[in-house]
């Protein structure tokens, strides 16, 4: 899941460095878009990276690390609506990369749940 939401982020991160929209003078939606997918990619692997290695942390722990990281692909959601009125970019390309962050919402529920049963 960390690698999906990574890949997403930087996907579309570097979609739009190809275009020259990230730079300084780039857009602040698309640049939040992006950033806030990052943020909440990073706030995954901090929840999730120790189950790699056996690692069993506190159910109660990792659930509040998934509600952090689902707090920041809800504002990465947010900023896609905000990118799509803008036309910054090709509405299809807009509409994989909100598919893909709520395919990545899906999966961080389920395991919120799956933790939840284990307190």
């Amino acid at each position: 899941l960390v690698l999906r939401a990574m890949g997403t982020a930087t996907g579309m991160w570097h979609k739009c460095k190809e275009r020259g929209l990230m730079g300084e003078a780039g857009d602040s939606a698309l640049h939040e878009m992006v950033f806030q997918a990052e943020i909440t990619a990073a706030k995954l692997a901090g929840a999730l990276n120790s189950l790699c290695y056996d690692h069993q942390p506190d159910g109660g722990f990792v659930v509040a690390c998934l509600k952090r990281a689902l707090g920041y692909l809800h504002k990465a959601l947010g900023f896609t609506d905000k990118v799509e009125a803008k036309k910054l970019l090709q509405p299809e390309e807009v509409s994989a990369y909100r598919n893909d962050l709520f395919k990545v919402r899906e999966e961080i529920l389920k395991l919120m749940d799956r933790f939840r049963q284990e307190l």
